[in-house]
């Protein structure tokens, strides 16, 4: 691998104690900050090690398909990289996204009315090719590889004591996959998981439930969380872990993104402020209680996320239209 294929991409997030979490609580709560990473998501670790895979295996141009977080991520990653990138976006994007993506320098191409039109042009393009890599969203072992790390960062700003909860939102499953493997490599496979979820993104909740994967019509609010289905290879690999899934709806996952604002002075999108939501909806100890779980056994770690769907703009119409006045 070349100098480019050897370079840093993703960076290495703080953990950050929230006073006003743990306050809160009446618990000590640490944001894992996902949403520092350069591309304003924790999309960037995974995706970035998949093309940086693909690049030392020669590829010429990175593929994909994505209007939102993933998008960002492959653009920021192609551009480091030097390499040449197309994606695919739907007809739905927000112009601002689209504008986003182009300023790295990536060839964006409408891809029809939905982002499985976007998926199936992304592939038509990349079978023009072999030299061409099509990059997914979430479901690749690179990409949970990449996300993986997370685990093994928070283990050593926690000087290995172990969480009582480490809770994080779930769409595809991509990140909640490279956590599994993260806790596994570090002796972690014991530490509880809160999967979040918001009404009408539900799939990976529903999928539990029914013991087989369910496919959902996304309607919620939280859009970067809207895969139809979970990954397959997470639903055979949750079976070894703790984890506990949670959904809320689309308010509590808004009037997170507006009080974690107002606490951190930092914007996220709804499917982020869904975990954080988690703390603030006094969800997260009575959830783990029932579960048979100690709350206070040691720290409860939120994985912020991130995303980049989100503007001022947004936050004054969440906190108009779902918090109380």
């Amino acid at each position: 691998m070349g100098r480019l294929g050897n370079e840093k991409i993703a960076s290495r997030t703080p953990l950050m104690y929230s006073k006003p979490l743990s306050e809160l609580s009446d618990r000590c709560v640490y944001l894992k900050l996902e949403n520092v990473q350069p591309s304003g998501s924790f999309k960037l670790r995974g995706i970035s090690h998949l093309c940086k895979e693909k690049y030392a295996e020669g590829c010429t141009k990175f593929v994909g398909a994505s209007g939102g977080n993933a998008g960002l991520a492959l653009a920021y990653s192609a551009q480091k990289l030097d390499v040449p990138c197309q994606i695919f976006v739907p007809k739905t994007v927000l112009p601002r996204m689209k504008k986003r993506l182009a300023s790295y320098g990536v060839t964006v191409t409408m891809g029809g009315d939905d982002i499985q039109s976007a998926v199936d042009m992304a592939l038509l393009e990349v079978s023009k090719d072999e030299s061409y890599a099509f990059i997914h969203p979430y479901d690749n072992p690179a990409i949970w590889e990449g996300h993986s790390v997370i685990a093994e960062e928070i283990q050593e700003d926690l000087k290995g004591r172990k969480p009582a909860c480490i809770a994080m939102s779930v769409g595809g499953g991509g990140m909640l996959m490279g956590i599994l493997l993260g806790l596994e490599r570090i002796g972690w496979k014991d530490v509880p998981l809160l999967a979040m979820e918001t009404e009408g993104c539900e799939c990976f909740n529903l999928s539990l439930k029914a013991g087989r994967i369910v496919d959902v019509e996304p309607t919620s609010i939280a859009k970067t969380l809207g895969c139809r289905t979970p990954a397959p290879k997470l639903m055979e690999k949750a079976k070894e872990f703790n984890i506990i899934s949670q959904v809320l709806p689309d308010k509590c996952a808004a009037q997170g993104c507006v009080l974690l604002a107002d606490d951190h002075a930092m914007m996220v999108e709804p499917s982020c402020g869904v975990t954080v939501a988690s703390v603030y909806s006094n969800v997260l100890p009575g959830i783990l209680e029932q579960h048979g779980c100690d709350s206070r056994a040691g720290p409860i770690v939120l994985i912020v996320c991130g995303g980049s769907d989100v503007t001022v703009e947004t936050l004054l119409n969440y906190k108009q239209k779902y918090m109380e006045v």
